[in-house]
């Protein structure tokens, strides 16, 4: 049981960490400068209640008792009598404060590491660094040293990522780094010996309370004067969001104030170095044994690194014990400690070499293997209704028990006829009209009617079994809704009369906070609701007239919404208690291993469900250009029925079938064997708004940089034979691996406005993609499918239906993506990109690469490139034809046509006896 004395120094090690693990995740990191004039004004606010709270805390005469229960005891507080502060040291400490704001806001908004550099100056490690060469003396260099070294390796063999820093700008942000060290250990100091001279309780209180509060106000008054506060507001609802962000500034808030009351307790008991030595300990301990957990598998490939790094936090540790005459830390003796530490040494010595264990054969194997069984057993439950009876039942049993829509034996036979290889799975249309199950119909209809006064919407009609639509011939939209009614003809006798609004965007266009989508759910599961509403007849009229289209001028109507404003709605997308919905991922130099575990196996992607939804993964909000991007139309956050072709997974749209304007069908005749070997991408950006961390985190960016612009530094973890038999893990050189793995991969046309920074549309030099002539990528073995800035990948069934393997990078969804299956249809690459290399290697292989001084050959595996392309090209001609579309549409028409429908309880199918 701690003692009063010991109680400030185990709470102020709690607040840090705390602080440490969650500020990071918070809202408030989106808006630094406001952010920390909120929660500085809170801490000086409960500080300054706290202050008249004194008598409660240990030493409340004025002085601490220093006794057997100090929380480090027998330190030799060498520095103890301290200068008396000059007059303008609290000013200088205020301005040093908000400088150091200054000097994180830059670094965070422009760039995220140095990437000519493997060792990052700014890490935490290295912030203590400057404190203790301050305020220690020349015989605690040496464990202090070692103490940070061998935590600042446990905290630095993470997996990077591939967002990445090019030009000038690295300098810049190393310079800013390290003027941020030199302001932590002035920080550090200064307050410390503001704070000592304050003898009593109270008066310290009072103390910290004047330097927050001073600090708050300068950092408002900066924040409020900065010209990025002066941009134009956007109108969007937060429903919720600001109450969100104002109860992380209160915990942050409080939680500072509490580690900043109790570290004024402790420092006056020892001094800075030793309360920030524990913490930098157990930083470093706690961090070092997750790598030895992870020993041998890709996340932690260096067991020698992880090792040393033990060593020397324990060593360094121990060593400033001993050196700084601490006889006990927190309640735990030296002794004791030391002899644990010994131990656990001991342990991690036996361990490391016995769990570095290596594979027998390759993980994608046996990956390929098992989803070509998985995709056996997917054929036989998506088409196992051989009878109508057997397809109701079936039905039955996936729709909570609900009757088929009226005319499903039409569209059974329909389905028939046209050899659909799909009759029992439709999961999209099921989870895309749940939550319209738990709305009146009248209340849907209505919806309908408001979705069309939104640009870009069109509307279909279907009445007495003819479909139209109301665009004129002037609009660029008008081909694509031809083309929808032409496919509806074949079966529009056989449905009820409906309206559809149908979404021209790219981009999906409902986000609805999942609350509201929830309740809807729920109250369409229980079955009751739909059954107390009022019942209206409302017969179709005229059809509304479209609004004009907006593209192009996206503030026109005050429907500019910004790509921060984008990321928080699509949070609150996200259910309670997620990664996305608790705060935001903002280190992007670091990869989110948390976020790629659910769908990996090693680092390789197998889940391709879980890959695709956004929630559990927010380091992609930094990594994937749809959200970076603002929307050209703001996204509607009530649940409107509205008709889309793609969405992701946070999104409320309904998909359908609907073809794009222009769709080039065109596919060479050559087979697998005759393309040539390799990996070809080619894109085109044409953006309206391009910010910094487009230029550096968009995943086109990103996956040209990693081909054509890796520097020296840049490290890939690839899978490669150790011997014969076995496979493991390397870490190489970005560019060595790049020399020996066919790639072609550029742009053919980059335009991006970057008018913030240079006063016009133009690319800044230091960020411009490498360019490259617009080859034919389908006459590569292998092509890249991935998303555009603002939807789906464009060219996906293009490249399915030809024999070249597609390797797809994606987090949409349209009509056929269920469909669909990963390591069987297409080769999934997750949008990090930091399994690519090695996928490549295992179907091209690698011929004589120099690894470590060791020559590695690496046998490809052609045969199951060629199998995935195949079987792709044969599945796309079974189940995406056009027949297949029409049949979808089919059955997605008949369940609307029920679920708008007044008396839609009695309008199920039932097969009489």
């Amino acid at each position: 049981m701690p003692s009063p004395n010991q109680l400030p120094a185990l709470i102020a090690v709690a607040c840090f960490f705390w602080l440490l693990h969650n500020l990071e995740g918070h809202q408030v990191i989106e808006q630094p400068k406001l952010s920390f004039f909120g929660v500085f004004f809170t801490a000086a606010v409960a500080s300054y209640a706290a202050s008249f709270g004194t008598r409660w805390f240990p030493g409340a005469n004025g002085r601490f008792s220093h006794n057997d229960r100090e929380p480090f005891k027998g330190v030799r507080v060498r520095a103890r009598v301290l200068n008396k502060p000059r007059k303008f040291s609290l000013p200088v400490l205020i301005l040093c404060i908000v400088l150091r704001i200054e000097v994180f806001y830059r670094v965070s908004q422009d760039l995220q590491y140095d990437q000519d550099d493997d060792n990052d100056p700014g890490a935490t490690m290295w912030d203590a660094i400057g404190s203790w060469l301050t305020s220690s003396q020349a015989s605690h260099l040496f464990p202090v040293s070692l103490l940070a070294l061998g935590a600042y390796w446990s905290l630095t063999q993470e997996p990077k990522s591939t967002f990445f820093c090019r030009g000038q700008g690295s300098k810049v942000v190393t310079l800013l780094q390290w003027i941020g060290i030199l302001l932590d250990a002035v920080i550090i100091t200064t307050a410390w010996r503001i704070i000592a001279w304050a003898r009593t309780i109270k008066s310290r209180l009072q103390t910290v309370t004047a330097i927050l509060l001073g600090a708050a106000i300068l950092t408002g008054l900066i924040s409020w004067t900065s010209p990025y506060v002066h941009t134009k507001a956007a109108t969007y609802d937060f429903k919720g969001l600001g109450s969100l962000y104002l109860f992380d500034i209160i915990v942050d808030g409080l939680v500072l104030s509490a580690f900043l009351i109790s570290t004024t307790l402790v420092v006056e008991e020892s001094t800075p170095l030793s309360l920030v030595a524990t913490i930098t300990f157990i930083t470093g301990l706690s961090a070092v044994i997750q790598q030895i957990l992870r020993t041998g598998t890709w996340e932690a490939i260096s067991p020698f690194t992880t090792w040393l790094a033990f060593n020397l936090v324990c060593v360094g540790f121990s060593s400033f014990l001993f050196t700084y005459g601490i006889r006990s830390v927190l309640f735990i003796p030296r002794l004791l400690l030391v002899f644990a530490l010994i131990s656990l040494t001991i342990s991690a010595t036996i361990y490391i070499p016995l769990s570095y264990e290596l594979e027998e054969a390759h993980p994608l194997r046996d990956i390929i293997f098992d989803s070509r069984k998985a995709s056996d057993r997917f054929r036989i439950n998506a088409a196992m209704s051989d009878s109508l009876r057997v397809a109701i039942e079936v039905y039955k049993e996936r729709n909570h028990g609900r009757d088929p829509p009226k005319g499903f034996d039409l569209w059974f036979n329909y389905a028939n006829k046209h050899r659909s290889a799909i009759i029992d799975h439709f999961p999209q249309i099921e989870n895309d009209i749940l939550p319209f199950w738990g709305m009146s119909p009248s209340e849907i209809r209505e919806g309908v009617r408001r979705a069309a006064q939104e640009p870009d919407i069109a509307i279909l009609q279907i009445k007495n079994g003819q479909p139209q639509h109301n665009l004129p011939s002037a609009n660029p939209y008008k081909a694509v809704m031809d083309d929808l009614v032409e496919a509806i003809k074949a079966f529009a006798e056989h449905l009820p009369d409906m309206e559809l609004a149908v979404n021209m965007d790219e981009r999906p266009r409902v986000l609805v906070p999942w609350e509201e989508v929830n309740r809807r759910i729920k109250a369409a599961k229980r079955g009751w609701l739909h059954r107390l509403l009022p019942r209206d007849v409302d017969v179709l009229g005229e059809m509304t007239k479209p609004q004009p289209s907006l593209l192009g001028d996206p503030q026109a109507n005050g429907n500019f919404t910004s790509a921060k404003a984008l990321r928080e709605m699509t949070a609150l997308a996200c259910p309670p208690g997620t990664a996305a919905r608790a705060g935001t991922y903002w280190d992007t130099r670091d990869l989110c291993i948390e976020c790629t575990r659910p769908q990996s196996v090693y680092h390789f992607l197998l889940d391709w469900d879980i890959a695709q939804d956004i929630c559990h993964q927010p380091d992609l909000f930094r990594l994937h250009s749809f959200y970076m991007t603002p929307p050209e139309l703001k996204p509607l956050q009530q649940l409107l029925p509205v008709f889309s072709r793609a969405k992701t997974n946070s999104y409320s749209d309904i998909l359908l079938p609907l073809r794009r304007i222009s769709e080039n069908s065109n596919l060479p005749s050559d087979g697998f064997n005759m393309k040539w070997k390799g990996l070809a991408w080619r894109g085109k950006v044409n953006r309206h708004e391009s910010s910094r961390d487009h230029l550096h985190g968009g995943h086109q960016e990103r996956l040209v940089h990693i081909f054509t612009g890796a520097s020296k530094s840049d490290r890939t973890r690839i899978m490669l034979p150790v011997d014969d038999k076995r496979y493991g893990f390397e870490d190489m050189p970005t560019t060595e691996v790049n020399s020996f793995l066919p790639t072609d991969v550029g742009f053919v046309e980059y335009k991006a406005c970057n008018s913030k920074d240079k006063g016009g549309c133009e690319v800044t030099p230091e960020s411009e993609p490498q360019s490259k002539p617009d080859l034919e990528v389908l006459r590569y073995q292998y092509v890249m499918v991935m998303d555009t800035d603002n939807g789906p990948p464009r060219d996906f069934l293009r490249v399915l239906r030809s024999s070249s393997a597609p390797f797809v990078a994606s987090i949409f969804k349209e009509w056929y993506s269920d469909r669909l299956m990963p390591w069987v249809h297409f080769v999934p690459i997750d949008l990090r990109f930091h399994a690519l290399h090695s996928t490549l290697a295992y179907f091209t292989g690698l011929q004589s690469l120099d690894v470590n001084g060791r020559k590695v050959l690496m046998e490809g595996r052609p045969g199951d490139g060629k199998w995935i392309a195949e079987e792709g090209r044969r599945w796309a001609s079974r189940a995406i034809r056009k027949e297949d579309e029409q049949i979808y549409l089919f059955r997605l028409l008949l369940e609307w046509g029920r679920v708008t429908n007044d008396n839609r309880d009695e309008l199920g199918y039932a097969l009489g006896p």
